[in-house]
């Protein structure tokens, strides 16, 4: 049983929330309408999940966000924020490591998907959540926060980074961050470089080829993109991908 609760002062939420949730099985959802409340709750109860409104009365949902982290057993819990403004989900996630957010106004089958996502992310021993780790990327219009697991992998062309992500077909550009300053963002064992203009997340590898006696190339899973491998980096990226594929096995 996956344990959520909702923080949220307006009824008219409520009410989607509950429209969601009595689709799904194996949930059991609580509500509070203020960050007093909540409080109280956590306390009592293991929760999985946090819905939490950050414009609340009283306790708002940042300030709640940072009591629920003080907590030992809360300090990695899953937290999904709903909020009006974009400016709020930045300090959100550099703050108190949430996992996402969902941006007022929003419908049923945005929330929906928000929270089957989140549910998923729970492993079934519900006692080891992990945090999902998160890159603070400043793209060509605005800083974007991406799921480090859905990277695929980046190129650097002209003094431009183009970051390859699951999130959609196009790259996203940015003038401001190196692929040495990105590899030190990213921070993750499978996102490594494997060529001075490139950097590649081994988990989405499907082969490696060798073209010539100084040069290989990566075919990637779910896409026609190539990129390439040195000499100087193979070893290291072969090491990952065999260590990933034996992972994967076990």
């Amino acid at each position: 049983m996956v344990i959520i609760l909702v923080v949220e002062d307006s009824e008219n939420d409520i009410l989607l929330y509950k429209n969601v949730f009595q689709k799904l099985e194996g949930v059991q959802v609580l509500y509070a309408l203020s960050g007093e409340e909540a409080l109280s709750i956590a306390k009592q109860e293991e929760i999985d999940i946090f819905i939490l409104d950050i414009e609340l009365p009283g306790i708002n949902g940042l300030d709640l966000a940072r009591e629920i982290r003080s907590l030992p057993h809360y300090a990695l819990t899953l937290i999904l924020f709903i909020t009006g403004s974009e400016k709020n989900q930045l300090e959100a996630f550099k703050q108190f490591h949430c996992y996402d957010y969902i941006l007022k106004p929003f419908g049923v089958n945005d929330f929906e998907t928000k929270i089957i996502t989140l549910i998923k992310q729970l492993s079934l021993a519900k006692h080891k959540v992990a945090r999902i780790k998160m890159l603070l990327y400043p793209s060509k219009n605005k800083d974007l926060l991406i799921p480090i697991h859905q990277l695929k992998y980046a190129e650097v062309l002209h003094r431009r980074c183009y970051l390859y992500t699951d999130l959609q077909d196009a790259p996203f550009e940015s003038s401001n961050i190196t692929l040495k300053e990105l590899l030190l963002e990213v921070d993750d064992p499978y996102f490594i470089q494997c060529h001075k203009a490139f950097a590649v997340n081994v988990k989405k590898i499907r082969e490696i080829e060798q073209l010539n006696y100084r040069l290989w190339q990566i075919t990637l899973l779910n896409t026609s993109n190539k990129l390439y491998v040195s000499n100087k980096y193979y070893g290291v990226v072969e090491k990952q991908f065999k260590e990933w594929i034996r992972q994967r096995k076990e």
